[in-house]
């Protein structure tokens, strides 16, 4: 503490109506006093460091986070766009894969009725040959 705090606070004083009490108790005090300002203000400062170091690691944390966060929203943001143009890919594909089967099913009934009229004139043809195998019998 500079002489101009002392006076100030009216310790650097030693005229006046303190010059009544014994001096050495009054020095006593005043060193005691002063002393305790001194770790008081210490502790203060110590305070003050601990607070700025806490502020300057916070800044740092927020920074880290943000840089964090960044990263993962460009790879979500990647990962979207991977995923929607392997969707697009796959979307196509089976789109021309449902129009291929769809084609086979076509084809498939067209046969299937092909056969059908196949089996009718065959199960007529059958029933006329048997007709006229029975007709010979009886001649």
């Amino acid at each position: 503490m500079d002489t101009m705090q002392k006076s100030e606070l009216g310790f650097g004083n030693t005229g006046g109506s303190m010059s009544n009490m014994p001096s050495s108790s009054l020095k006593g005090k005043l060193a005691a006093m002063e002393e305790e300002i001194k770790r008081i203000c210490n502790e203060i400062n110590l305070h003050k460091k601990e607070v700025e170091d806490l502020r300057t690691e916070k800044a740092a944390l927020e920074q880290i986070l943000q840089m964090k966060t960044q990263d993962v929203r460009k790879t979500i943001t990647n990962e979207i766009i991977r995923v929607e143009e392997e969707m697009k890919k796959n979307f196509t594909q089976q789109k021309s894969e449902n129009a291929r089967l769809q084609q086979q099913i076509v084809q498939l009934k067209n046969e299937k009725t092909e056969l059908q009229q196949t089996l009718l004139a065959l199960q007529r043809r059958i029933a006329e040959l048997e007709v006229m195998v029975g007709s010979e019998d009886i001649h």
